[in-house]
């Protein structure tokens, strides 16, 4: 304590007034005095003093009476220490001077020895008091702000995590993070194309260290799916970020789910989670989907292996994360895969519920020690709820442009990346034809799909009868595209209608070509998980024609701002 320590000096009789102070000032203590309790209070009021000494018989206001008014006007953080003068041995005034929280006592007559050693010792006790509440009171201001801090990141993690999407009906989730940030992680978006993409992930570790991660993962997975980008360039994408962004003891185990209601096909990417579930609810049958990739962030790059499997609308995926199956009982046994696999035969509700009550009924209340996740997918591709949402009705009216663009790409090149999503995003700039970006898509996809599957590399899409087919079909793909040489040449162009506009879509590719004829069918018609591309083409297109046996090919979009509203 830097300034001068102030004493007040209570005491009816001048004298022993007069001997205190001149004992307290030899110490360079600032004195100030009262001549009865009531001034006493008076002058505390008055002078803020350090440390009060009272005389227990005083007039008009005993200093016990004194010392309870002194310490009842201090607040919860304020400390002044109180030291009666007692001149008696009375065993009624000691009770009295305790009971009124006394610090000390000095008798008469006093020893300046013993005073000057109660003094400094109340004096520093005092300074060690005052400095721990100005300690407490910048550790409140640090964990205020510290809380609002997390506060603002947690909702900002929030936000950048969750979609609309999250609340498909075809998804149930539940989501119970350990701590205040979870370091699992679910996302869920549909592409242009209506395929929905679901993305768990299970960080290492929990808590706020294990989600750093997390928003740049949200990131380019809301951006890659929005701009149509397969499963596998998406996860090669985070993986290639959370290599360069985490510690070489974090990285992130993953499954992206895609469901297709084209195809009818699902496709899995597995990295490094438990297990997961297909359970058939008509015929019972439970199939196990273990993990087939290393987690993201290991290696700076790695070649995705893919399942893809057939399924109906009576076809439930399971996806969770490590925590659920390590939840351990009051004896230390872990949940694990048998707790899971036995809920799945119950008819008492859903599975999804009978596994989530049957964990916690299991831990009995204990607290979890880790972030836990489980995910319910319904295969349903039939309906796919999920068409609609994040569709808006709200668009402003489009200026048509006229304007031409082009691109060639080799076979070489395409085995390297994807330009259907960069050519639709190119036209979504130039033109801003946000509200037709999904027919658009449809359009480019399925046209150059075309011209390198069928035009380049001669694959016959009845392959594509089973999941088998699908791999088998996939896998001639890959070959062929090692193998063959060619090019498939792209071009845009767009011209001014009355009140909108019509982006004409030309492309040509150096193969042998095919006989489209053949597909344009009536869409409605085709039952078959091939075959219904170029009659969805011709479906959103006011023409389509092909030419030069089938390795020329012009679809006209024509769009209308009055389709706006």
């Amino acid at each position: 304590m830097n300034r001068v320590a102030k004493i007040l000096v209570a005491d009816d009789t001048r004298l022993q007034r007069m001997m205190l102070q001149k004992i307290l000032e030899s110490d360079q203590i600032k004195v100030v005095l009262a001549n009865d309790g009531q001034q006493a209070v008076e002058v505390f009021f008055r002078e803020k003093p350090d440390l009060c000494i009272l005389d227990v018989v005083m007039p008009n206001l005993d200093g016990i009476d004194a010392a309870r008014k002194i310490l009842g006007s201090l607040s919860e953080n304020e400390y002044v220490p109180i030291v009666f003068i007692t001149g008696q041995d009375n065993e009624e005034n000691l009770k009295r001077c305790v009971e009124a929280k006394a610090d000390d006592f000095i008798a008469k007559p006093f020893n300046p020895t013993i005073l000057h050693a109660k003094i400094n010792s109340l004096l520093r006790f005092k300074r060690l008091y005052e400095e721990q509440s100005q300690q407490k009171k910048q550790l409140q201001t640090y964990q205020q702000i510290a809380e609002q801090e997390q506060d603002v990141a947690s909702a900002i993690h929030e936000k950048i995590i969750h979609s609309r999407f999250l609340d498909t009906p075809n998804v149930k989730h539940f989501l119970s993070p350990m701590s205040l940030f979870n370091g699992d992680i679910f996302l869920v978006a549909k592409t242009p194309g209506n395929q929905l993409n679901c993305l768990l992930g299970d960080f290492t570790g929990h808590g706020l260290s294990a989600s750093v991660g997390a928003s740049p993962a949200a990131d380019i997975f809301y951006g890659m799916v929005n701009k149509g980008f397969g499963g596998a360039e998406i996860l090669r994408e985070i993986n290639k970020k959370l290599h360069c962004l985490l510690p070489v003891q974090m990285f992130l185990a993953a499954t992206l789910v895609t469901l297709d209601p084209e195809s009818k096909f699902i496709n899995i990417i597995t990295c490094g989670l438990p297990d997961h579930y297909l359970f058939n609810t008509s015929n019972g049958q439970l199939q196990t989907i273990k993990s087939q990739n290393v987690p993201l962030g290991i290696v700076e790059d790695f070649e995705v292996q893919e399942q893809l499997f057939s399924v109906t609308g009576d076809d439930f995926l399971y996806l969770f994360t490590d925590g659920i199956i390590e939840a351990e009982s009051i004896d230390g046994k872990q949940f694990g895969f048998e707790g899971i696999e036995s809920y799945f035969h119950t008819s008492e509700q859903s599975v999804f519920e009978n596994i989530l009550g049957g964990q916690q009924q299991y831990c009995q209340g204990l607290d979890q020690q880790d972030d836990i996740t489980l995910i319910e997918i319904h295969c349903d591709l039939d309906n796919a709820p999920w068409k609609n949402i994040g569709q808006s009705n709200q668009h402003k009216k489009i200026i048509p442009l006229i304007w031409k663009s082009s691109m060639e790409f080799e076979v070489k090149t395409l085995q390297h990346i994807s330009p259907v999503p960069v050519m639709l995003n190119s036209i979504m700039e130039i033109q801003g034809l946000l509200k037709y970006k999904q027919a658009i898509f449809i359009i480019i996809s399925e046209l150059f799909n075309n011209c390198l599957d069928h035009g380049l590399l001669g694959l016959d899409s009845r392959l594509k009868k089973s999941a088998e087919g699908f791999s088998k079909y996939y896998e001639l793909k890959m070959k062929r595209m090692n193998d063959r040489e060619g090019y498939i040449k792209v071009m845009f162009s767009h011209r001014v209608l009355n009140n909108g506009g019509q982006l004409i879509i030309r492309m040509k590719d150096s193969g042998e070509g095919f006989e489209p004829e053949k597909m344009i069918s009536s869409f409605s018609d085709n039952q078959n998980y091939h075959g219904r591309g170029i009659p969805l083409v011709n479906s959103l297109c006011k023409s389509l024609q092909y030419s030069d046996a089938g390795t020329r090919v012009k679809a006209i979009f024509e769009w209308h701002n009055d389709e706006l509203e």
